[in-house]
């Protein structure tokens, strides 16, 4: 389970996408593949005796570790549009 801090830095939009990733816990009593659930058309149930519960929440941690770094690389790089609002574009003013 990951309870890192998410870095102050981010803008409100990025802070709580990766929030919302630190959160995404791995369900033992439901344990499909990530990012699957069960409502999903891709799920797969792999459970067996092969893959403990315990490896499997190590990987799906490590997924959503990677969401929550991807998240603050397009935060901090200064081009995502999630980082604040697009300016509305300044009227053309006409002169005689």
């Amino acid at each position: 389970m990951l309870t890192g801090p998410i870095p102050p830095d981010l803008c409100p939009a990025h802070q709580q996408i990766a929030l919302n990733w630190r959160n995404n816990h791995y369900d033992w009593r439901d344990p499909g593949e990530w990012p699957a659930g069960m409502s999903s058309q891709f799920r797969t149930h792999l459970m067996d005796n092969r893959t403990s519960h315990e490896e499997r929440e190590r990987k799906f941690d490590e997924k959503n570790q990677q969401q929550i770094d991807m998240a603050i690389r397009f935060c901090r790089s200064g081009r995502s549009p999630q980082c604040s609002p697009v300016p509305a574009p300044v009227p053309a003013t006409w002169s005689p």
